[in-house]
């Protein structure tokens, strides 16, 4: 055994003990717990038609899917993820052509050492199918099926991704057309990459109309271009400026992401004074996942995302050390330069790594734990009713309840297994519906209970009901809850 192997794995196995520590120590928040309860409670043509509401392609719940139908803790979709991110590590350290220093940098990146492995989400499979297209890219004409296949399935994985695809598609068609390669295995593999992208499309066309919550309407274009490219880089080096709006630091933290701006830029160029090709393919890729933020996802410009636009910007660098085509007569893309600004671009990010690790081992990422136990222990499940205010946030709770009790959704006049993003689930109610409401309902029931959450106007709830319970703090507000009781 070589000593790259030996560090390969003993980098490995201390990246998974680490990272595994924060992943049992996690507690499930909404968007995890609405995958797992889509896999559990659908059925794989139903999941299919829901999906354009969902607003992500099928791979993640398709891989989650068997284990969700088996298994009734989500800790199995949490591991799946997890070994996904050991295995993008081991790769990344055995197979790719960066300096040692650039390898610890990427594992001690934000989107490595927290994001990635402990948010357990679709994000956490595009490191390693990112990784195999840069292994298969230099080998991807004595392998164009695999090399097609690996990219279908990375289309699939998330929208932000399919701009990447989609250039690479393009190239490989462009190659085969001048090169005059139409082989049967050069067909069946543009076949391929075809449908992946058409599957995506398919899936996901009419998202914007189906999803209320990604629909931009009547927004101002030129705004939320400012705000995404702030939030690109703010939320890079720490993510708790958006969450709580202050900057601890102003002085560290401003001149840290300036200089995160400035290395970013500064590689960008680099990449077109040494790679025509490659530069296009960074610029047109990220340019895309640009454009899904401002027309769809521009309120949510979370690390996992920001990170799938950086994984790109790994594949260009990978295959620039791999080919050795710096651009060695200009200072700025020289190997060395090269590899001093990639290792202090992701090193600007490890401090938001940290943070959020110390922050899910110290505290809550979500009150729903904390929350549904408060209800087995406190609340008569038989002879109440649990009356949520916000489907969005109550999923998590949904999912730690379980079987104990079903939390009932007067706008939607259901119970709760799945959030369906439509124009019910951001409906609002006034004080006056909740106990209007309460009246209609309270000879049919021994209690009432209304379960909120601070994005729900807790102080509306006056004196016709009583509060019982605050959930702890958490990262985000609208992850805490809160419980009142009607007061017949």
């Amino acid at each position: 055994m070589n000593s790259k192997t030996i560090i390969t794995i003993i980098t490995t196995l201390i990246y998974a003990l680490i990272t595994l520590i924060a992943v049992l120590n996690h507690e499930i928040w909404a968007d995890e717990a609405q995958v797992w309860l889509l896999c559990k409670h659908l059925s794989i043509p139903e999941l299919f038609t829901h999906l354009h509401n969902e607003g992500h392609p099928s791979l993640m719940y398709l891989i989650t899917m068997p284990f969700a139908k088996i298994f009734p803790d989500i800790i199995a979709m949490q591991i799946i993820c997890w070994f996904i991110m050991c295995i993008s590590v081991f790769v990344l350290f055995q197979k790719s052509p960066f300096p040692l220093i650039v390898k610890y940098a990427i594992i001690s990146s934000a989107g490595f050492l927290y994001f990635f492995p402990v948010i357990a989400r679709s994000y956490s499979i595009i490191p390693i199918l990112v990784f195999l297209t840069a292994i298969l890219y230099s080998k991807r004409k004595e392998n164009p099926i695999l090399y097609a296949t690996i990219l279908f399935l990375l289309a699939n994985t998330h929208i932000i991704m399919l701009g990447f695809v989609g250039i690479l598609t393009l190239f490989h068609i462009i190659e085969n057309i001048k090169e005059k390669s139409f082989s049967k295995k050069n067909i069946i593999s543009l076949v391929i990459m075809i449908l992946g992208i058409l599957a995506v499309i398919f899936q996901l066309h009419d998202s914007i109309s189906s999803n209320s919550c990604i629909n931009t309407k009547g927004q101002d274009i030129i705004a939320n271009i400012f705000k995404i490219v702030t939030l690109f880089f703010v939320n890079t080096y720490n993510y708790q400026i958006i969450a709580t709006d202050t900057i601890p630091n102003p002085i560290i933290d401003l001149s840290a992401i300036i200089l995160l701006i400035i290395s970013f830029v500064l590689l960008t160029i680099n990449l077109f004074v040494s790679n025509k090709k490659l530069f296009i393919i960074l610029l047109l890729s990220i340019g895309f996942q640009f454009s899904i933020y401002i027309f769809a996802y521009n309120a949510y410009i979370y690390v996992t995302r920001i990170f799938s636009a950086y994984i790109i910007l790994l594949f260009c660098f990978w295959i620039l050390y791999k080919d050795n085509s710096f651009n060695e007569n200009n200072t700025i893309s020289k190997k060395r330069t090269t590899t001093i600004l990639l290792s202090i671009f992701l090193f600007l990010s490890t401090f938001n790594g940290i943070n959020y690790y110390i922050l899910d081992l110290k505290g809550n990422y979500s009150s729903a734990k904390d929350t549904a136990n408060f209800i087995r222990k406190n609340i008569d499940i038989n002879s109440s009713i649990l009356l949520i205010r916000n489907e969005a946030y109550s999923i998590s709770l949904a999912y730690e309840l379980g079987n104990d009790a079903n939390l009932y959704s007067i706008t939607r006049d259901n119970h709760l297994k799945y959030v369906t993003w439509d124009e019910k689930v951001s409906k609002k109610m006034s004080c006056e519906d909740w106990l209007e409401y309460c009246k209609k309902i309270s000879n049919n029931y021994e209690n009432i209970y209304i379960i909120s959450t601070k994005r729900t106007m807790n102080e509306e709830l006056d004196n016709d009901f009583e509060h019982i319970y605050t959930a702890p703090k958490t990262f985000d507000s609208g992850e805490q809850h809160f419980i009142h009781r009607y007061k017949k």
